[in-house]
């Protein structure tokens, strides 16, 4: 059993002398200034980017998936509290850059996304992130016109029964803390994992003692249950449990509840015999429960804008499903065909005054749903030993 613990701290001062003026020329001093580091990460092919985030490239911890992405060239982040950041790439953000858990496509249920998907991203908890650039594939479902990021969990393997722990903590000022524990057991045909993560931070204090309404708590609980029938094989079953809080500086509202549930069971193989080379199929659930108020987190104070305590009460389904199978080399061409579809149902409820404290017996609204089927098929020919021509469409209803 491994157990690792990381503290990290940071502490800087700067004296000031009084200067001493000399009537005496002096020669230029010759200044040094700090070094400055870059940090990215690498692409292993053309439009695509592979990290680790478990891999540390800051001094803290990053605390969700748009922390995580922000390190990648093109990438900014839209801050939405400090729990959470709405990423862009190149400028585009929203359904034109799908986010996938798992494989799972996952959706916030916030209309101003205040839980963009990424605010459901506990980064620790994930073995690789892949960022595809562009609209150049046609795999990763339609409207993807600025690309799609994948968190992706490998599948553990056993040689002989065995088990480890993993844990991983940071604090630091202002009550930040970052937690993160994993549990792995298994042998050579079956494994089962348990990986949960905490955070949390206090509202920020200035120098003159002035408080930001800033603090946060996050935490998640995934479990997963696999069978390993071959080496190149696997078929898992997961569970996903999260919740948090965030009160926010910038808006009247703060985030109470960021309640999410996800199940998910999906087959892969690789290197088979015959006319396919892999098979890669899923189905999944996700639910979103998310509620915004503001009372729960702040002292109300009535203005124009709210005269009177407001609770808002969005949450959203999303079911699916998705089958890729890549397809034996036929004359030096590779080709991925498939098919995938999902369903969504957005509601909402809301109160204000008396109704506010209560709003969880008001009737739901119902005010979007959404339904896509869709077929693909992807094809790489190779023309050289460095050079191919990748070519693909998809229809979809």
């Amino acid at each position: 059993m491994n157990f690792k613990i990381t503290l990290t701290f940071s502490l800087a001062a700067q004296l000031l002398l009084p200067q001493v003026r000399s009537t005496e020329p002096q020669a230029e001093p010759i200044v040094e200034l700090d070094p400055l580091v870059v940090t990215s990460a690498d692409s292993i092919a053309p439009g695509q980017v592979t990290l680790d985030p478990r891999v540390a490239i800051q001094p803290m911890p990053a605390q969700d998936g748009a922390d995580t992405l922000k390190h990648i060239a093109g990438f900014s982040v839209i801050r939405k509290g400090g729990t959470d950041g709405d990423p862009t790439f190149r400028g585009m953000a929203g359904s034109r850059l799908p986010v996938f858990l798992d494989g799972a496509c996952t959706l916030g249920g916030c209309g101003n996304r205040m839980d963009p998907p990424t605010a459901y991203v506990f980064p620790s908890s994930y073995d690789q992130v892949t960022v595809l650039k562009g609209p150049q594939s046609v795999l990763s479902g339609p409207g993807a016109s600025a690309g799609s990021v994948r968190f992706e969990r490998a599948a553990p393997r056993f040689i002989e029964p065995a088990a480890s722990s993993k844990l991983f903590t940071t604090f630091g000022s202002f009550g930040r803390g970052d937690t993160s524990l994993e549990t792995l057991v298994g042998n050579a045909g079956f494994y089962g994992r348990l990986h949960g993560t905490w955070s949390t931070a206090d509202d920020y204090r200035d120098g003159d003692g002035v408080v930001s309404n800033s603090s946060y708590e996050r935490w998640s609980v995934q479990g997963a249950l696999g069978w390993t029938p071959t080496e190149y094989s696997a078929l898992e079953l997961s569970l996903t449990q999260s919740d948090g809080e965030a009160a926010y500086a910038d808006r009247l509202m703060d985030g109470v509840q960021f309640d999410r549930q996800a199940y998910s069971l999906r087959y892969r193989a690789d290197r088979l015999d015959g006319i396919l080379r892999s098979v890669d199929a899923q189905v999944y659930y996700s639910y979103v429960d998310h509620v915004m108020d503001s009372f729960s987190l702040r002292d109300f104070t009535p203005n124009m804008m709210m005269p009177m305590p407001t609770v808002s009460n969005p949450d959203r389904l999303t079911t699916g499903g998705t089958l890729k199978l890549e397809l034996e080399r036929w004359r030096q061409i590779d080709a991925t065909i498939g098919l995938d579809a999902q369903y969504n149902r957005h509601r909402i409820r809301a109160g204000r005054g008396a109704a506010a404290e209560r709003y969880a017996d008001l009737p739901w609204t119902e005010d979007g749903t959404f339904d896509q089927t869709g077929v693909f098929g992807e094809f790489n020919w190779a023309l050289a030993e460095r050079s191919a021509l990748i070519f693909g469409a998809r229809l979809d209803y």
